[in-house]
């Protein structure tokens, strides 16, 4: 490809930031922020406290994810600027790699990790939802074959992605309103529940031993697959570089709005995560199935336990909406670019939605509901994210070599060595969890070798 083909999406940032060019620091901090922290700091922390039983260890999971994330974001940051085109990610990897590991990257990113997130998230809802109604619970079964149980709980989940599959099948008006109640909620239930622990106190003993005395011999490993829930809580990091084209001298901005949105981030992480451990032990926490809302009922009662529970429904509840709102529009436009099946470019001629897709989206977040809770759904995919996002920094270090006098808007901030950090991390990170979590990460393996077949025979064609 010659090297014209990148300086023109270069020179259209330029006509773009033109127009566009009015975000400053604290602008393009905040929207960092918001698209890293979600629902994952409410699942994760149960899964993480069960794999590693160290409060010490609890923490380091987190201070790892927040170097990982800056690292990536940084290096992606200097992608997106240099090609801000719409497509992000599978721009980035269709410049290096041959079309295959472009069409399995939409393929995975569209059916499998979006769609698998929802359900993590929709079950984190209906636990909080669990609050209120005890009947829902994994523990209450519908169905049962074997030793799966499908619960009351599974069938909430169901009942929660369809309905608002249903809702952004007949227009996106709802969305919005959504969207801001869940940011609003997720800050509140956040910074109260630090608050309130500050206030009430805990005790420190739960802290003791802070690291094992007798580390056990495969720690290494275990610690790496016990990263699966922090990664999914930082995932939003990526998006980092869609700020590029409208913030103020991006070169100087851009890494310092970084710098301090991921700083925030690791800050609010190990600040919930020890109100967790102040107030609760590691064994506790391991067995909780909402642990805000415990240690809020712990501090000060049924009241404080449904006021966090509340704010985490509608947090995830947004979160899922957001969802239904954003991953329909990939395989849409997937079809639309002839690398996904034309029928889901059909758009209601009422409605005005991509609903072939939104349809697609339901089955499919439906369907990855079947896994189990929480831990085994982001078992299941959370590495593949990872997969992708270690090919697309290797094309970071292609892309430098092979068009050497492109230029850059935005620079990778400590280039070559936070590129480096971050590929050594994200590889052990997806290898641990391959050895360690063979089984549970079977589904996603399944499913991207689904498609193989799939792009041969249908898409291998396409341009």
């Amino acid at each position: 490809m010659a090297e014209e083909s990148i300086r023109a999406p270069e020179n259209r940032f330029e006509l773009e930031t033109e127009l566009a060019r009015d975000l400053g620091l604290l602008g393009a901090t905040t929207v960092i922020i918001g698209g890293i922290i979600g629902s994952g700091i409410f699942g994760a922390p149960a899964g993480i406290a069960k794999q590693l039983g160290s409060p010490g260890l609890m923490m380091l999971v987190w201070v790892v994810g927040g170097i990982l994330s800056f690292c990536g974001a940084v290096c992606f940051a200097e992608l997106g600027a240099m090609m801000p085109r719409t497509g992000g990610q599978l721009i980035y990897l269709r410049q290096v790699y041959p079309p295959i590991i472009a069409f399995l990257y939409g393929w995975t990113e569209a059916f499998l990790i979006q769609t698998a997130a929802m359900s993590a998230i929709a079950f984190i809802f209906t636990s909080y939802l669990g609050y209120f109604l005890p009947s829902i619970s994994p523990d209450n079964p519908l169905v049962t074959v074997g030793s799966y149980v499908f619960s009351t709980q599974h069938a909430a989940m169901l009942v929660s992605i369809i309905f608002l599959g249903a809702v952004n099948y007949f227009g996106v008006r709802f969305g919005g309103f959504v969207q801001n109640l869940f940011t609003i909620s997720k800050v509140i239930a956040l910074g109260g529940l630090v608050l309130l622990v500050i206030a009430i106190g805990g005790e420190w003993g739960h802290f003791r031993p802070l690291f094992p005395e007798n580390p056990r011999p495969d720690l290494a490993g275990a610690f790496g697959a016990s990263m699966i829930g922090a990664m999914f809580a930082y995932n939003g990091w990526h998006n980092a570089n869609m700020v590029a084209g409208e913030i103020k001298d991006p070169r100087r901005m851009l890494p310092r709005a970084i710098i301090i949105a991921l700083s925030i981030c690791t800050a609010i992480y190990l600040a919930v995560n020890w109100s967790y451990l102040y107030v609760m032990t590691i064994e506790e926490i391991a067995t909780s199935p909402r642990i805000a809302a415990d240690v809020a009922t712990r501090l000060i009662g049924p009241i404080g336990g449904s006021l966090i529970s509340a704010a985490v429904m509608i947090s995830t509840f947004g979160t899922i909406n957001g969802g239904m709102l954003a991953v329909p529009r990939i395989s849409y436009a997937m079809a639309k670019e002839g690398l996904f099946f034309k029928w889901l470019t059909y758009v209601h001629p009422v409605y005005k939605t991509p609903s072939r897709s939104i349809i697609a989206i339901t089955v499919w977040g439906a369907i990855w509901t079947f896994l189990g809770d929480f831990q085994a759904i982001i078992d299941s995919f959370a590495y593949s994210m990872y997969t992708f996002y270690i090919l697309t920094v290797i094309a970071l270090f292609i892309l430098r070599r092979k068009y050497p006098n492109v230029e850059r808007p935005v620079k990778t901030w400590g280039y070559p060595i936070t590129p480096i950090i971050f590929l050594a991390i994200a590889t052990w990170y997806v290898g641990t969890v391959l050895i360690f979590k063979t089984w549970e990460s079977l589904p996603g393996l399944i499913f991207l070798a689904a498609g193989l077949p799939m792009y041969f025979i249908w898409f291998r064609k396409t341009k």
